[in-house]
């Protein structure tokens, strides 16, 4: 459950219970519509097939209306409850579709995730005002001083949520579940607008005040493509249908829109590339071959038939069957031919003209060419995803503009491969997607163009692709030779700087290791039976810094050796030293004990370079207690004497009590030659971050949950800039260790810089390290496409 404020605690959970206990009376109207939907289409029906079909819709929908009805409420709860961390809308849209994905959908999953797509949107649109208003309210519950529209939990997105996994829960066909989602996720815009109304009204009458709306700059145009906030609003704001249907909430705007999503027909456009285009074109499903190989077919069955010698002679009953098999497939192929033709203009028409002018020169020049060399509707269409790909790569404003000229020059060459080779799209180890995306990441590496390193790197890139530019290639041969010539001139420079960096890995996992260790020793401290007893300092002492000491001298000498078992010794010998019951009834024992005790702190402190200053603190501390054992005095005296010397001791340090799990919390602890050998970066915890330095003028990239561990939920490889002495500095994570506690950043020079978890935290919410890049250039870019073919889907009229 998420945060509530206190003071309207009980009013929220009322209001939340009260949605889900509703959901089988909304489930009732949802059914009605779509009851009177399917007998509106089965009395228009004039083919008694269609008939049929929507009948036996009508007993599906009887037979499985009670489990609908059942299943909505619970299905709701299960949406309204999820922790606010795990909120992610389930059904697709224009910002969440991602491109390699779409393989493995198929045809009822693409039109499905169209129309819950659209569904959604219109959802948004009838229930704009009323949700609006009742997002103030429900965000002022959870104690939110400005709307955050995603946290409230009645929002759109969780109905349709409900109501899809409630519809898929019924054994009906595949096809008919689809049908029943496009109507009534149509009709359910209607119910949301009256229930938020409804909702906002009751909120309103318990005095809750509604929080404000912050004011925030629109996005740029100029934007990360298939990244950032922006492009989230902008798949939830309402769109032109307003103008298009009428007034929200009409009924015949409604039943417009239900009847062209109920019954998708055929894009009018060819040259549109829609989500089921594409993915048929990933799934290899559109012709690969082109036309000439039919019209060639025909025309050499047409000359053997007709025109070579004795071409009459045969038997007219082997003439006719082969002929008539073959005259079908030649006009299907010659009217393919004339869609191409009209993909490749309506392609030309939408880059500036009807066709290219006679002296276009350059580079629109061999664009327009290559087009027009197209032999099939596969083949105009991957040279679109091209285009779009490299347009999306060309115009990423990470990227400096040699690069998106770079990038702009490769594009005929890919273009050609398209037409020969569309594992280009499907195949995230091709060598040609590799090359791109392998120049675009090596590229986030300089923050300008003066960059050191950036014109030797450019010029790199040039002279490997120079090759590619009149290529006609016929597989990924040419591009993989570029990448192999450009990788092996990159490992000679990472040859260089790997020692560095293997230095500083190998002390980082050595701490890491000793952390984890030292945190189980900790633990098995922590539950001795005399632990409870004695004073905090001297506990927080033993799960901290000695708990490091015991695990040095296992990793370095062996669980059993005469280190770890003397520094072992020390923890019973220091509880019972320390213990008021104990210690003093035995003074002679304590007597004996004390300089075998000190000796041995110091010398298994040195073993782990714990500061000195600490250490004496904290042999201060004990020989208070001792000194109070020493004297007989009192139980509760001398818990004063140790209360006294503990605040004495627990001055800002590096010593983690068991009781914070350093490793669960980031924040392990380093030894100073191990923070040498790695540039540690560490910020105190009483001294806050400088959140005033000015940030270079970057737009925000937002990371994906990441594929790898990393930095944040950062994936391996990506790109940051971290702010240090003073400057801002361009580095990539270049490791991350096995528990996520600590990292390891690269830069282009070989520079490294490590930092624990916490540290990186406090960066990142300071303003002193933001993400350049947490996604392949070239994945966003094709999530990017991905995302114009969903938009293409929901604008044009299915």
């Amino acid at each position: 459950m998420q945060d509530i404020n206190p003071r309207y605690a009980s009013l929220y959970q009322a209001t939340v219970k009260d949605a889900a206990a509703g959901g089988p009376a909304i489930m009732g109207k949802l059914i009605a519509s779509l009851r009177r939907d399917l007998q509106a289409r089965e009395s228009a029906a004039r083919d008694f097939r269609e008939r049929d079909v929507h009948a036996e819709s009508l007993k599906q929908l009887y037979q499985h209306e009670q489990t609908l009805r059942e299943g909505y409420g619970p299905a709701l709860l299960e949406q309204f409850t999820r922790p606010s961390s795990a909120v992610k809308a389930t059904i697709p849209s224009m910002a969440e579709v991602q491109f390699d994905q779409l393989e493995l959908m198929d045809e009822v999953q693409v039109q499905e995730s169209v129309n819950m797509a659209r569904a959604q949107q219109m959802a948004m649109l009838s229930a704009e005002a009323s949700l609006a208003e009742l997002n103030t309210l429900i965000c002022a519950t959870l104690g939110l001083q400005s709307v955050r529209p995603e946290r409230n939990p009645l929002r759109p997105e969780a109905y349709l949520n409900a109501l899809r996994s409630t519809v898929e829960r019924t054994p009906a066909p595949a096809t008919m579940r689809l049908d029943w989602l496009t109507v009534m996720g149509i009709a359910l815009g209607a119910e949301l607008k009256d229930l938020y109304s409804s909702l906002a009204s009751q909120l309103k009458t318990q005095g809750v005040v509604p929080a404000g709306y912050a004011v925030t700059p629109a996005p740029s145009a100029s934007g990360v493509p298939g990244g950032g906030k922006g492009r989230e609003v902008a798949a939830q704001a309402p769109f032109s249908e307003t103008s298009r249907y009428g007034a929200p909430g009409s009924v015949e705007r409604e039943a417009l829109i239900a009847r062209e999503l109920r019954a998708p027909k055929p894009v009018t456009d060819p040259a549109l590339l829609t989500l089921d285009r594409l993915r048929k074109l990933l799934a290899g499903e559109l012709d690969q071959l082109g036309t000439p190989h039919r019209v060639a077919a025909f025309a050499q069955q047409f000359a053997r038939q007709f025109e070579s010698p004795g071409g009459y002679g045969g038997s007219d009953a082997e003439t006719h069957s082969d002929f008539a098999s073959t005259v079908p497939a030649a006009f299907e192929a010659l009217t393919e031919m004339k869609q191409v033709d009209r993909v490749v203009q309506r392609l030309e028409q939408r880059r500036g003209g009807v066709a290219p002018a006679a002296g276009l020169q350059g580079l629109q020049a061999v664009r327009e060419d290559i087009r027009r060399s197209a032999s099939g509707v596969a083949q105009a269409l991957s040279l679109e995803v091209v285009n779009l790909m490299v347009d999306n790569i060309a115009r990423d404003p990470r990227l400096l503009e040699p690069v998106q000229a770079l990038i702009r020059e490769l594009e005929p060459a890919l273009m050609r491969l398209a037409l020969v080779d569309a594992r280009l799209f499907t195949d995230k180890h091709h060598a040609a997607r590799m090359l791109v995306q392998e120049v675009t990441h090596r590229s986030l590496a300089y923050a300008n163009v003066q960059s050191p390193g950036f014109l030797a790197f450019l010029d790199e890139v040039r002279e490997a692709i120079a090759p590619l530019a009149n290529a006609q290639p016929e597989g990924p041969e040419m591009f993989a030779n570029a990448l192999h010539e450009l990788q092996v001139m990159w490992n000679e420079e990472a040859t260089k700087q790997a020692q560095a960096r293997l230095q500083a890995v190998k002390a980082l996992e050595k701490a890491e290791q000793r952390n984890v260790l030292a945190e189980k020793i900790a633990r098995e401290i922590d539950s001795h039976p005399d632990a409870a007893k004695v004073p905090e300092v001297v506990l927080s002492f033993l799960c901290g810094p000695w708990a490091q000491v015991v695990a040095q001298a296992r990793l370095s000498g062996g669980a059993g050796s005469a280190a770890a078992d003397k520094y072992q010794a020390l923890i019973s010998a220091l509880l019972w030293s320390t213990h008021p019951d104990l210690a003093h009834k035995n003074i002679a024992k304590l007597t004996k004990l004390v300089p075998l005790l000190l000796g041995t702190l110091r010398e298994g402190l040195e073993t782990i370079q714990y500061p000195a200053t600490k250490t004496s603190a904290f042999l201060e501390a004990l020989m208070g207690l001792h000194q109070a054992a020493f004297r007989m005095v009192h139980k509760e005296a001398a818990a004063a004497a140790a209360a006294k010397m503990e605040t004495a001791a627990s001055k800002p340090s590096t010593e983690m009590p068991v009781r914070n799990r350093p490793v669960e919390d980031g924040n392990p602890w380093v030894a100073p030659s191990e923070a040498q050998d790695s540039n540690f970066l560490d910020i105190p915890d009483e001294t806050p971050a400088d959140a005033s330095v000015a940030t270079p003028i970057l737009s925000p990239v937002v990371p994906p949950v990441a594929a790898s561990p990393g930095a944040g939920g950062l994936p391996l490889g990506s790109w940051v800039e971290l702010h240090t002495h003073g400057e801002w500095v361009r580095t990539q994570l270049t490791w991350a260790s096995p528990h996520g506690t600590l990292f390891l950043f690269t830069s282009a020079a070989g520079s490294t810089q490590s930092m624990t978890r916490r540290t990186h935290d406090k960066l990142v919410a300071a303003g002193q390290l933001r993400v350049i890049s947490a996604q392949p250039v070239v994945d966003g870019a094709l999530d990017a496409v991905a995302q114009q073919a969903m938009k293409n889907s929901l604008d044009s009229t299915l």
